[in-house]
């Protein structure tokens, strides 16, 4: 099946570590004709050394952007990778993981079903689960949705996708129109992952897979560091109220960007959920509890629902 022009973006900055284990992975995929597109953010290891001697093991020489100025951030580098892409399919990929080879196939074959269903017109995320892995590779948790406490299909309705996080950039598969839709990540984004999703369920079809399909390693120096997520460990942190109205803020300020960059293009409903979620902030303490509680937005458990109704 023609799938038109497939391409892996792969931001790398200092790689060298574990780089050659994602390169492999990559190698190996059941589906080959893909484009792997890199952005290096200046390393200063083997990072090159390392993509330039795998290039003769892929069916298309890899693509190296080579920048000569910090980006700022992984979310950066991405966001500037994704506003150049004109692939038909993109595929996101962190530099420390072990893709499965059926990865790639997967995903595209799903994405094709829901074009088929839907529209290809439609903007399209797909995004699944994964296994955690520590830095030599072995398994953490079966599930990083049960790792995180993630509820997937919160990420698919736009007023819950604003409070909760679903979608792993490494594990999310767009299509042209998402990619187009999305346009330029502003530096309002919390992450680009996130941003995408948002996008995704403002105008389109988000869709996710049960079966991971990434040996997700976290190591310590992960650029998003992921922690377990669960009411023992909030409890063991209670003192930190800072930190926890701090989230809570970039949650209501990134869904004041997300409106302001959006505005005009919006359906009618998402522009409604918006402009009541960047309401919240300008309202007194009992009206910010009572609309978080009107427009619905919600994580998936009591606990982390009360905390964020008291410390919004």
């Amino acid at each position: 099946m023609d799938f038109g022009r497939v391409e892996v973006l792969l931001a790398t900055r200092d790689s060298g570590r574990f780089l050659g284990e994602l390169l492999d992975s990559l190698a190996t995929q059941s589906f080959r004709d893909f484009h792997l597109v890199v952005s290096d953010d200046c390393s200063q290891d083997d990072t090159l050394a390392i993509l330039e001697a795998a290039g003769p093991r892929f069916a298309h020489p890899p693509e190296v952007i080579v920048r000569t100025t910090p980006s700022g951030s992984a979310c950066a580098n991405f966001a500037g990778m994704l506003a150049q892409t004109r692939a038909d399919y993109v595929f996101l990929a962190d530099h420390d993981d072990v893709w499965l080879p059926e990865k790639i196939s997967r995903g595209l074959d799903r994405m094709r079903t829901l074009e088929s269903e839907i529209g290809r017109e439609t903007p399209i995320l797909i995004h699944g689960d994964l296994t955690p892995v520590n830095a030599a590779g072995e398994v953490i948790s079966t599930s990083f949705w049960a790792f995180k406490a993630i509820t997937p299909a919160y990420g698919a309705k736009l007023n819950t996708a604003l409070m909760h996080p679903t979608v792993t950039g490494c594990a999310a598969v767009m299509n042209r129109a998402l990619v187009a839709q999305t346009g330029a990540i502003p530096s309002g984004a919390v992450m680009h992952d996130w941003w995408i999703n948002l996008v995704a369920a403002s105008f389109g079809h988000v869709d996710w897979d049960p079966a991971p399909q990434i040996l997700y390693r976290i190591h310590g120096d992960n650029a998003s560091n992921p922690k377990v997520t669960s009411i023992t460990r909030a409890l063991s942190q209670r003192r930190r109220i800072a930190s926890g109205r701090h989230w809570i803020r970039l949650r209501l300020a990134q869904g004041q960007v997300f409106l302001a960059t959006y505005h005009d293009e919006l359906p009618e409903e998402s522009r409604g959920v918006l402009e009541a979620f960047a309401a919240i902030p300008s309202a007194g303490p009992i009206s910010r509890r009572w609309r978080l509680i009107a427009g619905g937005f919600r994580s998936p458990d009591l606990w982390r629902n009360a905390a964020t109704a008291l410390l919004v």
